[in-house]
């Protein structure tokens, strides 16, 4: 145990010298949910146990804040806001604190998804209708998805090798598919597609990586295979979001719901009006360090 603890304490000072990490921020020590509320008359980020149980402000201001999601050790979580009159990407630490804008210029960007090693977040840029992606220490941006495609919803693959996104179709506005791109190559495929007034969007990956869940629009909440094969209906509702541990699912109704994908059933954690949730879970982190992250993971060694 000893010797654990201190690999991961040189671990961490070999980050800090390096400039890597230049804020050590603390993670959850227990599974916590993050999402947007408009209990307070405009959008809020909120964190929750996920019974539902001690919710809490994290962002306590005038903006409309929304699209919360973790970073990959729990420390950080990036979301968008129009805290200053366009809607952009920033970060906070866990609690709230340290709020800082992820690039120097601006421009109207949604929906970030971090990278597994938690260096970059990808995102939809408005009116270029582009996806790019952002170096959060370099603080630079270059598009993935090319400008002039009208693409969105980007969701980052576990093993960071690819991204899938929402491709609307320019010239068949009823004409929508999720398609891939490789984030090395940019080579592209189609996973699925529908020529329906129909929209796909907010899709997920499971966190093996294996299936990828989104939203049917008018139908419910959909799943299919990382190979496109063995689609299914899960549950009526909107934006999933898998748990850590890939044995439920977060998704919107009247309210944020769990499904549990053995029982099949649900469970409403909130009321009307809370929405894009995210699930955290540090013993869903390698007990290993890694140190491709920002910082060291403890995983379950901390609950030893």
């Amino acid at each position: 145990m000893n010797t654990k603890i201190f690999t991961l304490f040189c671990c961490i000072n070999l980050l800090w010298s390096n400039g890597v990490v230049s804020v050590i921020a603390e993670a959850p020590k227990t599974s916590k949910i993050v999402f947007t509320s408009t209990r307070d008359g405009d959008a809020e980020i909120y964190i929750m146990n996920p019974d539902g149980t001690q919710q809490k402000n994290l962002t306590l201001n005038g903006a409309r804040d929304g699209s919360p999601v973790w970073s990959p050790t729990g420390e950080h979580i990036a979301f968008h806001s129009d805290r200053h009159g366009i809607r952009d990407i920033y970060v906070m630490d866990a609690d709230g604190k340290n709020v800082r804008k992820v690039l120097k210029d601006v421009a109207y960007r949604e929906f970030p998804t971090w990278s597994p090693d938690g260096k970059k977040l990808a995102y939809h840029r408005a009116l270029s209708e582009a996806i790019y992606i952002a170096d959060i220490d370099e603080r630079t941006a270059a598009h993935v998805v090319s400008s002039g495609r009208i693409a969105g919803f980007p969701a980052w693959s576990p093993d960071g090798s690819e991204i899938v996104f929402t491709y609307r179709f320019p010239h068949n506005i009823g004409r929508t598919a999720l398609r891939i791109i490789n984030v090395n190559t940019h080579e592209e495929t189609t996973l699925f597609e529908v020529d329906e007034p129909a929209t796909l969007i907010h899709a997920a990956w499971s966190p093996d990586g294996s299936k990828i869940a989104f939203l049917w629009s008018q139908k419910g909440v959909y799943v299919l295979d990382r190979d496109g094969s063995g689609l299914k209906k899960l549950v009526t509702g909107s934006s999933p979001a898998w748990s850590p541990l890939g044995n439920k699912m977060l998704y919107i109704s009247d309210g944020i719901f769990t499904f549990d994908l053995g029982s099949r059933k649900s469970k409403q954690l909130t009321g009307d009006g809370n929405y894009d949730a995210d699930w955290f879970d540090p013993a869903a982190l390698s007990v290993q360090p890694d140190a491709n992250l920002l910082t060291t993971t403890w995983g379950q060694l901390k609950q030893k």
